[in-house]
C-alpha cells in the first residue's frame, strides 16, 4: 500500500499544481479583462479648436473644458504632443492626459491613471502568484521525487543484497553438498579396505599363513594411515577457513628463507627414496634475511605440500625450490619441476578441494586431494596467493607468495 501511494502521490501532486496554476491565471486574467473594460469606459476623448473651444467631448459637449490652458497653448504653438498626469478638475481622479495638434484642432485623450495602475498591478500579482505557486510545486515535486528515488535505490540495494545473500547461501549449500559427497567418497575407500582385511583376518584366520596375515595387516595399516591423513587435512582446512573468516590470525616476524630450507631438508629423504634430486636456491644475498609476519608451522606445511606434490606426481627427476623477495616486498617461494606438466584446462581448478587431474593415480599414490587447497588458504591467511604456471611436457612452477 505504501509503495502504491509513494508511486502515485508525485504525479497527483503535479496534476493538482497545474490545476491551481491554471485557476490563478484564469482568475487574474478575468480581473485584468474587467480592469481593461473599465478603462475603456472611462477613457475621454476631446477635440478642441485653436481658440480653446471644445468641439467634441466623448463624455458630452455640455461639460466644461477640462484642458490645461498653458499646456493647450504650448501644443497649439509648436504642434508637439504633450502628456501629463494630474488630478482632473472635472472627474476628480488622476488622469493621464495626452494632447496633440492636428491641423486647426487639438486632439486630447484622457485615461484614468489609477485604473491603468490597478490593471497593471493585477496582472503583475497574477503572474507572481502563478510563478510562485509553480515554483513551490516544482520544489515539492523535486523533493518528493528525490526522496522517492532514494527509497527506490535503497529498496533496490536491499533486494540486490538479498539476491547476493541467497546466491551465497546457494553456493554454500552446493559446497556443503559437494564437500560431504567428496568426503564420504574419500572415506569409503580406506574404510572398505580396513573392514575387508579385518573380516578376512577374523573369518579365515585358520587358513591364513603368516605372509597372508602380514599382507592384510599392511593393508589395514596403510588404509588407516590414509584415513588419518584425510581427517588431519580436513581439520587443517577447517581451521584455516575459520581463521580467515574471523581475521584473528596474529603473526610474528619469521625468516621465510629459513622456513623454506627446513621444509626442503625434511623432504629430502622421501625425495631420495623416489629417485628425485631436491635442490634449494636462495635468490638473494646470503646475509639478507627475508622476514615476514607469518605462522612458521603453516608456511612450512604449505611448502612441504608443494614439494610432496612435485615429487609424487610430476614425473620429474629434479625438483628445485627457490625463495626470493617479490616486487612488493613479500616473499615468493617457488617449487619448480621438469615433468609431465599440467593441461591448461585443469590449471584453474588445481586449488579446489578434492580436485585431481588423474584420480586413480592420485589415490594409488596416497593423495587426499586437499593439499593444494590447504596451500591456497595458507597463502590467503597471510594476505598472499598461490599460483601455478605450466605447459604440458615442460614441467610446472607452483609459487606461494606471502
Amino acid at each position: 500500500m505504501k509503495r502504491t501511494l509513494s508511486f502515485f502521490f508525485p504525479p497527483a501532486l503535479a496534476f493538482a499544481g497545474v490545476i491551481v496554476c491554471c485557476a490563478i491565471l484564469w482568475n487574474q486574467t478575468a480581473r485584468f479583462k474587467r480592469s481593461v473594460e473599465k478603462i475603456a469606459e472611462d477613457v475621454r476623448v476631446s477635440l478642441i479648436d485653436l481658440n480653446g473651444k471644445v468641439v467634441y467631448d466623448s463624455a458630452g459637449n455640455d461639460l466644461p473644458n477640462h484642458a490645461d490652458r498653458t499646456e493647450f497653448e504650448a501644443v497649439c504653438a509648436d504642434g508637439l504632443p504633450r502628456s501629463v498626469i494630474r488630478e482632473s478638475e472635472t472627474l476628480h481622479i488622476s488622469m493621464f492626459y495626452f494632447a496633440r495638434r492636428i491641423g486647426d484642432y487639438v486632439l486630447r485623450i484622457a485615461v484614468p491613471y489609477q485604473a491603468v495602475t490597478d490593471a497593471k498591478a493585477d496582472a503583475v500579482r497574477g503572474l507572481i502568484a502563478a510563478v510562485g505557486t509553480g515554483a513551490l510545486i516544482v520544489a515539492v515535486l523535486f523533493f518528493l521525487t528525490r526522496r522517492y528515488e532514494r527509497r527506490l535505490s535503497r529498496l533496490s540495494a536491499e533486494r540486490d543484497l538479498q539476491d547476493k545473500m541467497m546466491e551465497e547461501m546457494r553456493k554454500l549449500e552446493r559446497f556443503r553438498t559437494n564437500f560431504i559427497s567428496n568426503v564420504t567418497h574419500e572415506i569409503r575407500t580406506p574404510v572398505t579396505g580396513i573392514l575387508g582385511a579385518a573380516e578376512m583376518l577374523a573369518d579365515d584366520a585358520a587358513r591364513l599363513d603368516d605372509a597372508d596375515r602380514s599382507e592384510l595387516q599392511n593393508v589395514i595399516k596403510n588404509h588407516s594411515s590414509r584415513l588419518v591423513a584425510l581427517v588431519d587435512d580436513i581439520l587443517a582446512l577447517a581451521g584455516l577457513e575459520k581463521a580467515e573468516a574471523e581475521h584473528d590470525a596474529a603473526f610474528a616476524p619469521c625468516d621465510v628463507a629459513d622456513i623454506t630450507l627446513t621444509a626442503v631438508n625434511l623432504a629430502r629423504p622421501a625425495a631420495k627414496k623416489a629417485g628425485v634430486t631436491l635442490s634449494f636456491v636462495r635468490k638473494m644475498q646470503d646475509t639478507e634475511t627475508l622476514a615476514r609476519p607469518c605462522d612458521a608451522r603453516l608456511v612450512e606445511s604449505a611448502v612441504a605440500n608443494l614439494i610432496q606434490n612435485a615429487v609424487r606426481y610430476s614425473g620429474s627427476k629434479e625438483v628445485e625450490v627457490s625463495v626470493e623477495r617479490a616486487a612488493d616486498g613479500k616473499a615468493a617461494i617457488s617449487v619448480i619441476d621438469h615433468g609431465i606438466g599440467i593441461p591448461e584446462d585443469c590449471q584453474p581448478r588445481l586449488f579446489e578441494r578434492f580436485y585431481r587431474i588423474d584420480k586413480d593415480r592420485s589415490r594409488a599414490l596416497g593423495g587426499t586431494g586437499l593439499g593444494l587447497a590447504i596451500v591456497k588458504h595458507i597463502a590467503q591467511l597471510h594476505g598472499g596467493q598461490a599460483t601455478v604456471t605450466s605447459r604440458p611436457g615442460e614441467g610446472a612452477t607452483f609459487t606461494l607468495v606471502i
